[in-house]
């Protein structure tokens, strides 16, 4: 086998190219067969294959006998084939399917009597409709009804601490529901007064009134206006005292509603939806209450609170009552407990006769005031520890614990009389507006501006067609510059009912496409000042070390903290210092008063507070202990920054003649320093030496500085609506987020 393959495989080696011909020209031949004279590239046509220099003639003659066909056969032989569509031909009546459905009963003459024959009985002409075109001079043509003013304009500027949000406010994060922080605001809250009654009578007699030309053309849905828009302008005061140009101001950053109630004048630029569906928004509620009568940022500042002008006024001067009231009270006091130790107040006893009863007496002790004493019969002995013949005088009164009293009574502590100032019970609104006899408390008490306030707000039961009084409305400006003067203008709009369509009389024909009704602006308010937060003093200058002393005082938190820097020229006044340690350590410890007094909820009840006199019970705590406010840790904050960005040029010496009365010659040092590196301004060394206006605010911040820190209030969410404790006493109704249309709120 071995001798096989071997001779086998030196064949194969001796004759391998002669192999390798043989393959080569098999291949070759297989080529030539396939693929040059038996070509692949045939093309079928006409049930035959044609190479491709044949399909072409194929092609040309069948086309040539088809075009025979058409012209009607003629030299083909071949008859013409007639179309017949299959959806309105003849139906086979072999077809095993029409027999089957057709069984027993005669089969129709084509599917278009198949579908017609079930509903044949059935017309389906329709009647033609004829448009009519409307003459002009039927189409209704409405003259506009003129907005009345906007009157009785005010304004005021606020400055406090408050809830600002930590990221913007929109449709879907309200104000009450998004995370907030302490920091300080400047507002200014413009209010006017619109007559609203006067409103819808334009309205219905323009529409469905005595001013509609044809009683054909009234339209009650046309009378019914709806508020559009609450356009606030104002000006600045400019460096050279002229005032700068009208600007909008807009919505504040805590209006969720900041995009709806963007103005658009034009209707042909409104959203889809154009003016129907715009009034549909505007026509609710809450849109309007938010429009006309915009919520305000929450207060955290102790003893602030907002209001619109008319009613900030007020409320500052209960508060001011108040003060003095307590002031009043507490040199009373005062005196009280200095008389007994000095012997300025003596009982005067004055016996009767034997257990007769005698009248009121008036006795005059030198170095006293006059009192009034009542003398009893003889004999009687007080069982309170009192003097003999039973008389009690208000001189009787015993600081101390009087034998048989109750050591709990305020009257044996010492302390103020029952139901007065100075109890604890009266101070925690233990008696709420009577005091321990009964009585009612007449004393000043921010409840009533509270209330009164309340009556004017727009809620979910108050119905704007039936409101005699004029509406009031403000609007709000949160984006001024500190340090800067502006004044304001105010308008009210309406939408046009009949924006958009060929409704109008030719008198108001130039109003086609205007979507708001405006009224006049209203007066030009008051010129209103922002201070600046960051104020500078130079006090002194020490002349060796050419050093000047310089009070850095800065707004942070509702307070004002000042700091005294040694500065040097060529050093930037002021700096990040920490607050003095015994500044740090001052907490809070004042409780709001019943009846509002001048911090807290009003009559006394903080919305978060445990116990009959705040909030719910059950919650561990006891009854008038108020529960901790996180935000209370940035009253004192550990790092207060006085920068400034002025740096101390020079420190100058000036001579000349001073402006009072009497002119004499003074010598004093001007502060030279600099903001920007090329504007130089100076400030003279000393208050006796400030201008009016500088020591007028040094002064005033001299004042507030020396107020303590007080607790901040709670976030109370509901706004200015539900801070009256409407829907009953304690404030806990439902309605109360709903401008308190509950059984104990005002109904209008």
């Amino acid at each position: 086998m071995r001798e096989i393959l071997g001779k086998i495989g030196r064949f194969c080696e001796n004759h391998v190219e002669k192999i390798v011909l043989v393959i080569v020209g098999a291949f070759c031949a297989w080529l030539f067969f396939t693929r040059v004279i038996f070509s692949p590239n045939g093309v079928p046509f006409d049930g035959k294959v044609y190479p491709p220099g044949q399909i072409d003639a194929a092609i040309q003659q069948k086309a040539q006998e088809l075009a025979v066909q058409l012209q009607g056969g003629a030299g083909t032989g071949t008859g013409k084939i007639a179309y017949v569509p299959r959806i309105s031909g003849p139906i086979d009546s072999n077809d095993p399917v029409v027999a089957e459905v057709f069984a027993g009963r005669p089969a129709p003459k084509s599917f278009v009597d198949l579908l017609q024959s079930p509903l044949a009985f059935l017309t389906t002409d329709l009647p033609t409709i004829e448009t009519v075109a409307r003459p002009d001079d039927d189409r209704p043509r409405y003259v506009l009804p003129r907005i009345g003013p906007v009157r009785d304009v005010a304004v005021h500027h606020l400055r406090a601490a408050a809830y600002v949000p930590v990221r913007p406010i929109s449709m879907q994060t309200a104000y009450d529901n998004v995370d907030t922080e302490p920091g300080d605001i400047d507002l200014v809250t413009v209010e006017a007064r619109f007559d609203v009654a006067e409103l819808y009578r334009q309205f219905h007699a323009h529409f469905a009134g005595t001013q509609v030309e044809r009683q054909s053309w009234r339209d009650p849905c046309l009378a019914d206006p709806t508020f559009a828009a609450v356009q606030l302008q104002r000006q600045r005061l400019l460096d050279d005292g002229s005032w700068s140009d009208w600007v909008e101001v807009p919505r504040s950053r805590i209006e969720s509603n900041r995009t709806l109630f963007e103005i658009i004048e034009n209707v042909r630029d409104l959203p889809p939806g154009g003016l129907g569906v715009r009034k549909m928004q505007y026509n609710h509620k809450l849109i309007t209450m938010a429009l006309l009568q915009p919520d305000a940022y929450r207060i955290a500042s102790a003893e602030e609170e907002w209001f619109p002008p008319s009613y900030y006024t007020k409320y500052k001067d209960v508060q001011r009552k108040i003060e003095a009231e307590e002031k009043r009270k507490e040199r009373e006091d005062q005196r009280d407990r200095q008389e007994p130790q000095t012997g300025g107040r003596r009982d005067t006893v004055r016996p009767g006769g034997a257990g007769m009863g005698m009248g009121p007496t008036t006795t005059t002790t030198p170095g006293t005031r006059r009192r009034d004493t009542t003398t009893g019969g003889g004999g009687t002995v007080d069982p309170y520890g009192g003097g003999a013949g039973g008389t009690r005088t208000r001189g009787t009164r015993t600081r101390g614990a009087a034998p048989g009293m109750d050591p709990m009574a305020p009257t044996a502590r010492g302390g103020a009389r029952p139901g007065r100032p100075g109890d604890p019970a009266y101070d925690m609104g233990a008696y709420g507006a009577y005091g321990m006899d009964g009585g009612l408390r007449m004393g000043p008490s921010t409840d009533d501006v509270y209330y009164e306030f309340a009556e004017e707000t727009i809620n979910f039961t108050t119905d704007l067609s039936k409101k005699r009084d004029p509406l009031l409305f403000w609007a709000l400006d949160d984006t001024m510059e500190p340090g800067q003067t502006y004044q304001y203008r105010v308008r009210l709009g309406v939408f046009n009912p009949v924006a958009g369509t060929d409704m109008l009389a030719p008198r108001d024909a130039d109003k086609r496409d205007q979507a708001i009704l405006w009224s006049e602006f209203s007066q030009v308010t008051r010129p209103v000042a922002i201070p600046k937060r960051l104020y500078f003093f130079a006090k002194d200058v020490q002349d060796r070390q050419m050093t000047a002393t310089v009070e850095v005082a800065r707004y942070l938190l509702g307070y004002w903290r000042t700091e005294d820097f040694q500065v040097r020229p060529g050093e930037a006044i002021g700096k990040e210092v920490e607050p003095k340690k015994d500044d740090r350590s001052r907490r809070p410890d004042r409780m709001a008063g019943p009846g509002g007094r001048i911090t807290g909820a009003p009559m006394g009840r903080d919305m978060g507070a445990a116990g009959p006199y705040g909030g719910p019970m059950g919650m561990g705590m006891g009854m008038y202990q108020a529960p901790p406010n996180p935000a209370d840790a940035a009253i004192n904050p550990e790092v207060i920054d006085f920068s400034t960005d002025a740096i101390l040029v020079d420190l100058v010496q000036v001579s000349d003649w001073d402006t009072q009365p009497n002119l004499r010659p003074r010598t004093y040092y001007d502060l030279l320093y600099t903001r920007d590196g090329s504007d130089l301004q100076r400030m003279p060394v000393s208050t006796r030496n400030w201008p009016r206006d500088l020591q007028a605010t040094y002064s005033f911040i001299s004042t507030e500085k020396r107020k303590e820190p007080q607790s901040f209030k709670p976030f109370q969410k509901g706004g200015f609506r539900a801070r009256v404790g409407i829907g009953g006493p304690g404030g806990s109704s439902p309605y109360d987020m709903m401008g308190g249309a509950g059984p104990y709120g005002p109904m209008r």
